[in-house]
């Protein structure tokens, strides 16, 4: 192929990159978002829209984001999906094992019988540091 197609194809990727930032809002948006609304229908919904590889650290980065802001019923609803749809990943046993020790009430609220012998793993979450 000649140098001028090799430049219109980067210029190309270039263009689409810029506007999928641009027209698809970032997660802490979506975070705030979710916050004002008292629902995580917004982050499960920019979630679903992701590409498969790249929705266990989407689910981390704004359960992160929850928890540290105190919103932590929220982060648990987040925290139930990431482990329905991706539990085999570390991060999932990881935040399953942090709401058990530093919300235990919330845990036995939000957290099933059927739901930890379905998705938690303690010997993978107690294998996860303290970030994961």
């Amino acid at each position: 192929m000649s140098p001028i197609v090799w430049i219109a194809i980067a210029a190309g990727v270039i263009v689409l990159f810029l506007l999928s930032k641009v027209l698809m809002p970032s997660l802490g948006k979506i975070v705030e978002q979710s916050v004002k609304q008292g629902s995580a229908r917004p982050i499960l919904e920019a979630i679903s829209k992701m590409n498969a590889g790249a929705r266990p650290s989407a689910y981390n980065r704004a359960i992160r984001r929850l928890w540290d802001g105190y919103q932590r019923p929220l982060a648990t609803e987040l925290v139930v999906e990431l482990a329905k749809n991706h539990g085999s990943v570390n991060i999932a046993q990881y935040w399953i094992k942090q709401v058990m020790s530093v919300e235990p009430q919330m845990a036995r609220q939000k957290f099933s019988k059927e739901f930890l012998r379905d998705h938690y793993q303690p010997d993978v979450a107690a294998k996860c540091g303290q970030i994961g």
